[in-house]
């Protein structure tokens, strides 16, 4: 069976710096180093995209000045960082990570009347997504935890 393809781990500075290509699309060095909120160093910036290279989220054009564009969609890239979190930190439900994300922040009467329409839209049709194995494997049966024995231990 297919192992199913994990997002990209991205830090917090990699993932600022993919919200600067979305936003600005294609960009050298130099664009997205004045682009950068905070005071991080050019090389810093430079190692950042490079990483970004490396895990094919983003593309480096071959003539100089280089320019740097991204791969994949904020759509795509946030569905994958999503599902992670509701997986791993969810244990397959959304319902812990909605409830910190309500926690966090404050809601307006307007954000909470179309929370209410979204959930009311999602309890309408059918699952898009099917359960994940780990959920379900949860639901199936204890694991049991086997012992192993080591050579030595048998002597």
């Amino acid at each position: 069976m297919a192992k199913k393809k994990q997002p990209a781990r991205l830090s917090p500075g990699e993932m600022r710096l993919m919200g600067v290509l979305w936003e600005q699309g294609p960009c050298t060095l130099a664009e997205s180093y004045e682009l950068q909120p905070g005071q991080l160093a050019y090389t810093t910036i430079q190692t950042q995209l490079n990483r970004l290279v490396a895990k094919r989220l983003v593309a480096r054009s071959k003539v100089r000045p280089m320019k740097y564009r991204a791969l994949v969609d904020p759509q795509a890239m946030g569905a994958g960082l999503l599902q992670l979190l509701v997986d791993t930190v969810g244990g397959g439900r959304i319902f812990p990570l909605v409830e910190q994300l309500v926690s966090l922040v404050s809601l307006s009467r307007e954000d909470v009347r179309e929370l209410k329409r979204l959930i009311e839209g999602a309890c309408a049709k059918p699952s898009k997504r099917p359960k994940s194995a780990k959920s379900a494997a949860k639901r199936q049966k204890p694991v049991r935890k086997i012992h192993s024995v080591s050579p030595r231990s048998r002597r």
